[in-house]
């Protein structure tokens, strides 16, 4: 019986649904081609919208002149165009801004791969529709199926015409499809009677683009892009509501194993999704048994697929039939090609092969199966794994011996019965310990040693007695069962263990580039992880300046095979330490060749190299470092003289580098973020320090301007005394307007640490005596009260420094004291801190501020 479906939403697809709810909706109306009556169902449609209250507004409408497609612009508010001059002529563009000032809930924009003139805001129109989505305005656009980008190649082979206006596929997978579409011949009939071009492009468009083939082929290509739509969608509906039906589009799932006829159901499949139009993959399922004939197989297969245009897969489990269906649901497949290249009556007759468990539990699915014809007769040989060796059946036998040695030596104490026990016992162990073939030899050699050592007649293989048959029969069966369900487990565990050890590699990485904080770190720890994964000599290559050309990154040499994940370059898996530029064996070189195809891969954004199309015969594989439109660098694994790494672990390699990619992403973006946090913190503090200038320094500078003007001007009249007076205030305030100007100094010397202390034993007495006679004309309407403790210690300071804080803290508190207020210094020991407090009888800080008092250039108003 199939499982049962789960019903759970899926997550992934409630989460793009709730992304895609935060912008604006695009309505795409698409064709085959010109001419089909995109704009006019458009415009029917947006006064249809209109009429029924909805804020339509058009942003650009290319009528050609055609006077059905005008009369539907009439009545529709319509945003003027934009004049753009390019080369000494004028044209008319979208004016975006002007839409979005305007903001309507439906923005009207023709041809969706225009172009733009040069000196636009954005190259391309669906750049600027994009703009329009995000800000939450509804786009509804028109567009040709020959300027989708994916189809570009198609296109050109069909028409012999490239586009050189396309679109990428990522922005029609994301919008409401709307299919208008006629027949060629209905087409060809408007271009003769002038509906779409002017009578001379019309004749020259009939006799090149707009022929019955090539509108046939184009019209073919509409709809297929339609139905893959609507396939797409009906899924992710679908899974947001947890349930599972049949799909829209047929969906092919091509079995291989590795052994069998692969390439003829590869080659069927491919030709079966050819007919149907339909995407395929071939899906191999990896029970752990670590067969490299079996490997290899899976790889020719998997090659001969990428070829064709399928996608391969690999999935992990011990059931096949389980784990192929449950792909073949997930995907919403139609249709399964499986490959029968060998026969088993017994099996098939007890409804035990893996065709009769398909036929059972595969109901909902169309099956076709593919017999071989190269070796239709051809019976399953035996093959040794990978972790099968002479020493392994070395082992059984030593095993075997061992439990003869122990059943003899308690044959005198137990039932004869009993003695097949220890045999078992043994090749359990073995099943353990080596694997399925030594486990299944332990079983037939037990079986004769018991028979041979145990059983009348002695020493020989004659069974006489009927009890004795039965219980070696039983044995015989026990053991093989016991020996086969073992080894099964071992191949589960060295498979989880595999499965682990890439976990705990990710995982090791994931926290090394958690801690790292630049891009050198992150380059560097995941070249070292990735040739500890591999174990094959890594190289990471960077773009040198505005050229783009690659060099090796500075600071991170080549990294040798067989690092450890964290460990410093050049640290062995062994443990010793040695340069990694003196194991010559393990230093890759670049020649001419893998240089051009790591260019390429940082160009193109694409790996290249080893089992790609981009100089697939040479021994290295590159990975570019790429995010959407920007590439980091590239990777190259040296494959020279050394086994190629499988499909399985260059798909692992790509999970690490994209890791490296999301923490090259993340590093990048911390260091944007704090250059702007320290942006934002210098103009801050620009600010503070010239609010602070103007409130500090004009103070006393107003007050030396008058005192100044007064004695210019009424010198002669003032007396001796008033102009004493008046040059005092001047001193006073000079002096004060030095000490600020000293503390900002004193400040920025101190904020590039390049202010020198220099220290001397000096008492308390001496600097407050200091600092008292400094501020004595601020302090003249105040009573000062030194309460100083006797005997207090000589403190080892910067006496200046010390003085000027005090000053500073005195100054202050003499401005906010009240006439004949009191102003008490104190100074007195706790533990080994000398406390010194200065306290007025001013109107106090209010606790909201207190916690600023500190701050660079802070005033409490």
């Amino acid at each position: 019986m199939p499982p049962p479906p789960d019903n759970r939403p899926d997550p992934a697809a409630l989460l793009a649904e709730a992304n895609r709810e935060r912008r604006g909706t695009l309505k795409v109306f698409l064709g085959a081609s010109p001419g089909v009556g995109k704009t006019y169902k458009m415009l029917e449609a947006a006064r249809e919208a209109a009429g029924e209250g909805v804020d339509v507004v058009i942003g650009v409408v290319e009528s050609h002149g055609r006077v059905e497609t005008e009369a539907l612009c009439a009545g529709l508010e319509t945003v003027p165009l934009a004049p753009v001059e390019y080369r000494g002529t004028r044209f008319r563009e979208l004016d975006l801004d002007a839409l979005l000032r305007r903001a309507p809930a439906v923005a009207l924009v023709d041809e969706l791969a225009h172009r733009n003139i040069p000196g636009t805001r954005h190259a391309r129109r669906y750049q600027d529709i994009e703009e329009l989505l995000d800000r939450g305005i509804d786009v509804w656009a028109t567009l040709n199926v020959q300027h989708l980008e994916s189809l570009n190649d198609v296109v050109a082979r069909i028409a012999g015409v490239r586009m050189r206006e396309t679109v990428p596929d990522s922005l029609l997978a994301a919008a409401d499809l709307v299919l208008v579409d006629i027949t060629p011949r209905e087409l060809i009939d408007r271009l003769r009677q002038g509906k779409v071009y002017v009578p001379e492009q019309a004749r020259a468009a009939m006799d090149g683009f707009f022929s019955i083939p090539n509108l046939s082929a184009l019209r073919e290509l509409t709809f297929q892009t339609a139905t893959e739509r609507i396939d797409q969608d009906a899924l992710e509906s679908m899974r947001r509501q947890g349930l599972t039906g049949r799909p829209v589009r047929t969906r092919v799932v091509v079995a291989v194993d590795g052994i069998g006829n692969g390439e003829e159901v590869v080659r069927l499949g491919s030709r079966l999704a050819g007919r149907r139009r339909a995407p395929w993959s071939a899906v191999y399922v990896d029970r752990g048994d670590g067969d490299p004939e079996r490997e290899a197989g899976v790889e020719r297969v998997f090659q001969l697929a990428e070829r064709l245009g399928g996608e391969t897969v690999r999935l992990r489990g011990h059931n096949p039939v389980t784990e192929l269906l449950a792909f073949a649901r997930d995907r919403n497949a139609t249709t399964l090609v499986v490959g029968r290249s060998r026969q088993r009556p017994i099996a098939g007759l007890l409804g035990l092969t893996w065709s009769h468990q398909l036929l059972r539990d595969g109901a909902d699915l169309e099956i076709t199966f593919v017999a071989s014809t190269t070796q239709r007769a051809r019976r399953r040989r035996r093959r040794r794994g990978a972790s099968e060796t002479p020493w392994h059946y070395g082992f059984a036998l030593a095993v075997v011996a061992a439990a003869v040695g122990v059943g003899m030596l308690i044959e005198p104490n137990l039932p004869l019965a009993n003695l097949s026990l220890v045999f078992m016992l043994g090749v359990l162990l073995v099943a353990v310990r080596t694997a399925m073939g030594p486990a299944i030899f332990a079983g037939l050699a037990s079986a004769l040693a018991y028979i041979f050592f145990f059983t009348e007649p002695r020493y020989t293989f004659e069974i006489h007695r009927t009890h004795d048959m039965i219980t070696v029969g039983f044995f015989l069966v026990v053991a093989l069962i016991g020996g086969r369900i073992a080894g099964r487990l071992r191949q589960q565990v060295l498979a989880l263990r595999r499965t682990n050890e890439q976990a705990q590699s990710l995982l090791a990485l994931s926290r090394r580039l958690a801690s790292a904080a630049d891009l050198e770190t992150v380059r560097r720890e995941s070249a070292t992880a990735i040739a500890a994964q591999v174990r094959v000599p890594v190289v990471l290559l960077v773009p040198q300046g505005e050229s783009g050309l690659l060099a090796p990154a500075p600071g991170s040499p080549e990294i040798p095979a067989g690092t450890r994940v964290g460990a410093p370059v050049g640290t062995p898996a062994s443990g010793r330490t040695k340069d990694a530029k003196a194991v010559p064996n393990d230093a890759p070189v670049l020649d001419e060749k893998a240089r051009a195809a790591a260019q390429w891969a940082y160009d193109h954004r694409r790996p290249s190299g080893y089992k790609t199309d981009t100089l697939g015969g040479i021994p290295w594989r590159f990975f570019p470092l790429a995010y959407e439109q920007e590439c980091f660098g590239v990777v190259g694994l040296s494959l020279a003289d050394r086994d190629p790494p499988s499909s399985e672990v260059l798909a692992l390699v790509d999970v690490l580098v994209s890791q490296a990619v999301l923490a090259l992403v993340r590093t990048r973006l911390t260091t944007s973020l704090e250059q702007a946090r320290v942006g934002e913190e210098t103009e801050r503090l620009r600010s503070a320090l010239l609010s602070s200038v103007s409130h500090d320094l004009r103070t006393p500078l107003a007050s030396m301007i008058g005192s100044a003007s007064s004695l210019r001007s009424l010198g002669p009249a003032l007396s001796e005394s008033d102009r004493t007076e008046l040059l005092d205030a001047v001193l006073a305030e000079g002096q004060r307007l030095d000490r600020y100007i000293q503390n900002l100094l004193d400040m920025t010397r101190l904020g590039h640490g390049t202010l020198k202390l220099t220290r001397d034993w000096i008492g308390i007495d001496d600097i407050l005596s200091s600092a008292l006679r400094r501020t004595q004309l601020v302090l003249a309407h105040c009573r000062v009260v030194r309460r100083i403790v006797p005997g207090l210690p000589l403190l080892y300071v910067h006496p200046a420094l010390i003085e000027q804080a005090l000053v500073n803290v005195i100054e202050n508190a003499a401005r906010f004291s009240p006439p004949g207020g009191e102003l008490t210094l104190s100074a007195e020991r706790q533990g080994d801190q000398l406390a010194i407090a200065i306290s007025d009888q001013g109107p106090g800080m209010p606790p909201e501020v207190r916690a600023r008092v500190f701050d660079p250039f802070f005033t409490g108003g």
